[in-house]
């Protein structure tokens, strides 16, 4: 199932599935054969059986009102995730392209950041270049978005507490320019690359949540990310260093994972950091992967 959040008539946030090229809202839909369904997304995804009920409405949805994909407006599939959990360095051929060697995997840990709730964006809202840089910088992911509690889970039974896939834009900004001139301190790179990460809008999701189901292995999924219609990032998932099931679990024992919440993989190389060819005022970034459709954001200077 391609899960979606839109904005309803009203201006509210609306739980909805994607059909081809019409949306439902999810609700109205249950509601129509007899069904029950909660209108928020992180609700939906809360227990196994409300996932069910949701296939099972999927099957009815003969005769029952939609509104057009292509005028429906998108928001993020989970537009309030209450964590993003975000992976460094987890494609050999992008730490190599930032000037690193390639790492041996017995011997590391994924190396994890978060990401603020507040950076999410859906498909087709605009990226905004903040004030505070000069160098914002695309990076295309597969993300998770999990299911069901997680606390301590294996690797062999992290599968099941994952509810679909999503495409993620980890956008960041590689420089900040109230750096420059300050006196130094330890760390001061670290905390800059980190806070590079958490502007409003550097957190570009969509367009639909893919359930597990649908999408099968996600370690066999090609990937590809464009800027103004020139390729700039092109791959497959099966190249992380650490698979979906092992950032999982790795996760699920730093913290408590919780229906909603994503974790987003990691990117490829071609990032434009490489180049120095960082995304301006005007751009169109494309983020493509198989099975989970294409994200698309506008971009634009802070007013």
């Amino acid at each position: 199932m391609k899960l979606v959040t839109f904005v309803s008539a009203d201006g509210t946030p609306r739980a909805g599935i994607c059909e081809g090229k019409k949306v439902y809202d999810l609700a109205a839909a249950a509601a129509s054969v007899g069904a029950s369904l909660p209108p928020d997304m992180t609700a939906l995804l809360t227990l196994d059986e409300e996932l069910e009920v949701t296939r099972r409405v999927a099957a009815q949805l003969h005769n029952v009102p939609y509104i057009s994909l292509d005028q429906a407006a998108l928001l993020a599939p989970v537009p309030y995730p209450s964590k993003v959990l975000a992976l460094a360095g987890n494609y050999q051929a992008h730490i190599q392209e930032g000037g690193g060697q390639a790492v041996d995997k017995s011997k590391i840990t994924p190396r994890v950041f978060m990401k603020p709730g507040t950076s999410v964006i859906g498909t087709g809202t605009a990226i905004r270049i903040p004030r505070w840089s000069n160098a914002v910088d695309y990076e295309l992911e597969i993300a998770v978005v999990i299911g069901k509690h997680a606390k301590e889970v294996s690797t062999e039974d992290a599968a099941a507490y994952i509810a679909g896939y999503t495409i993620f834009n980890d956008v960041s900004a590689r420089s900040l320019t109230i750096a420059e001139g300050r006196e130094p301190r330890p760390m001061d790179d670290f905390f800059d690359w980190l806070n590079g990460k958490w502007f409003d809008t550097f957190g570009a999701m969509g367009p639909y949540l893919v359930t597990s189901d649908e999408v099968g292995d996600p370690h066999a999924l090609t990937m590809r990310l464009k800027v103004n219609g020139q390729t700039r990032q092109d791959a497959n998932t099966g190249q992380m260093i650490f698979n979906v099931y092992e950032l999982v679990s790795f996760c699920s024992h730093l913290v408590t994972l919780e229906p909603g919440d994503i974790i987003s993989t990691g990117t490829p190389s071609g990032v434009g950091d490489t180049t120095g060819t960082y995304l301006q005022s005007g751009d169109v970034v494309e983020g493509e992967i198989e099975k989970l459709g294409a994200l698309r954001n506008g971009v634009q200077a802070e007013g």
